[in-house]
């Protein structure tokens, strides 16, 4: 048995949910090189700017898998490479993906976490269960599950930042995601609000998430037209089978593709693959009979089971930003007005921002671009970035921050995230000596 496996076997013996198991440098890019990659980027129009250089790692966590089994997820962290400083944390959710290795901490730098970082963000990005490492059905739309990976990966990054020793975190953190990642965020900050009083949402942006399973996103699986991804709906059936055993294969599809799409979806094949061996209008490859049902029936298990994973009835306290797009054909837009119509009824019209962009976007896949921007340029406009030492905010280095300093530890003031960006300076949550004579050394 090798060394590598032995550790991850140890870890695993004395480790919790969200602990960081594993680690791996990838690729390192130097501002300039950055800068070059951005500009010759569909990203060259808006002008970006490196800032920091990068480094790029992918990690092993634990979560708990849809039956609440602890297991192994995956993801990838993009830093600046700039350990005077401490950054906020932007969690972003990727779109839907099928295939095990298009997962992000299987992939390199792009022009998404390349930006994010050089802009002086920690750019954490979780691949989600059954893709990456996790050799598990991808648990497809489960909300609970989902937010599970998410958070998470906010805790083991959080390990990682620690134990790497060259870059520190703040208390600012930015969720977003888009599509499947859309969905990703509203469970994840769902989630955090109601059961996490440790982590702090600084801005959420849910962009063009299937919010609505059991209303929007049915009445588009039911209906006659084609659609652009006919595996969205078999991904989604294959994945509320397992999780919530409602049967054989045979009792929901035609018996034409009751045996290929074990195989379809096995983790090798990407969407476009499978959408070749599927019908354009999805609910061609489903049992007549158990669409009937579906439709007639109000406790049809399936339909109870996809109102559960709803994420439109509840009240979010933190500032949210809902984006959409008017011409998505993928999913509606009416998934984000039913959620914001609720939110609003619920009382979150104070916090919660809601807009959709216009035909000339373009549809799912155009408006993206479009939406990922208006999440970053409003982040932006209250990222801050902490000179780790600056105890009394004036952003310079002197001996004003040592006796400050000094005042915190007589004062018996221990580090949380909301102050370790700037007194703690050896980033080991507690204010000692230790930190006086590091922070001296950066003074002289």
């Amino acid at each position: 048995m090798s060394k590598g496996i032995l550790i991850v076997l140890f870890s695993l013996l004395f480790s919790y949910r969200g602990d960081l198991i594993s680690y791996e440098y990838k690729e390192y890019e130097s501002a300039n090189d950055v800068q070059i990659e951005l500009d010759t980027s569909d990203a060259e129009i808006l002008g970006p700017n490196a800032i920091y250089d990068i480094k790029l790692y992918s990690i092993v966590y634990e979560t708990i898998d849809q039956f609440g089994n602890i297991t192994l997820a995956s993801g990838s962290i993009c830093i600046p490479d700039a350990s005077e400083y401490s950054f906020p944390i932007y969690l972003f959710g990727h779109g839907t993906e099928i295939k095990r290795s298009s997962a992000p901490s299987m992939k390199g730098l792009n022009v998404l976490n390349r930006w994010v970082a050089t802009s002086g963000y920690i750019f954490i990005e979780p691949d989600y269960l059954g893709l990456g490492v996790s050799e598990i059905l991808h648990p497809y739309h489960l909300k609970d599950v989902t937010a599970s990976s998410m958070i998470d990966m906010i805790y083991a990054s959080k390990q990682f930042c620690r134990q790497l020793g060259t870059i520190l975190y703040n208390n600012q953190l930015f969720i977003a995601g888009y599509s499947e990642g859309g969905y990703a965020v509203m469970s994840a900050v769902k989630e955090i609000e109601e059961n996490y009083d440790d982590i702090d949402i600084t801005i959420s942006f849910p962009m063009a998430g299937a919010y609505d399973l059991s209303g929007t996103m049915v009445d588009l699986m039911l209906s006659e037209i084609p659609y652009a991804d006919p595996f969205y709906l078999p991904f989604f059936v294959l994945s509320y089978i397992e999780k919530y055993d409602l049967g054989t294969l045979e009792s929901f599809f035609d018996i034409q593709y009751v045996s290929i799409l074990p195989e379809l979806f096995s983790g090798i094949h990407s969407g476009g693959y499978i959408n070749d061996f599927l019908p354009e209008i999805p609910i061609h490859m489903m049992l007549p009979e158990m669409v009937e049902d579906f439709k007639n029936d109000p406790n049809f298990p399936f339909k109870l089971y996809l109102e559960e994973n709803d994420l439109t009835n509840w009240v979010p306290q933190n500032q949210m930003y809902i984006f959409h797009g008017v011409a998505d054909e993928r999913v509606p837009y009416d998934n984000s007005v039913v959620a914001y119509n609720n939110f609003v009824v619920n009382g979150a019209q104070n916090n919660v921002y809601f807009e959709l962009l216009d035909e000339s976007y373009g549809g799912h896949e155009g408006a993206a671009p479009f939406c990922l921007i208006q999440a970053f340029n409003i982040s932006e406009e209250v990222k801050e970035i902490c000179l780790i030492g600056d105890v009394n905010f004036d952003n310079t280095l002197n001996v004003i921050d040592i006796i400050y300093l000094i005042d915190l530890i007589i004062e018996e003031i221990y580090m949380d995230d909301t102050l370790s960006c700037k007194p703690d300076v050896n980033n080991d949550n507690i204010l000692n000596i230790f930190d006086i004579i590091l922070l001296v050394e950066k003074i002289l």
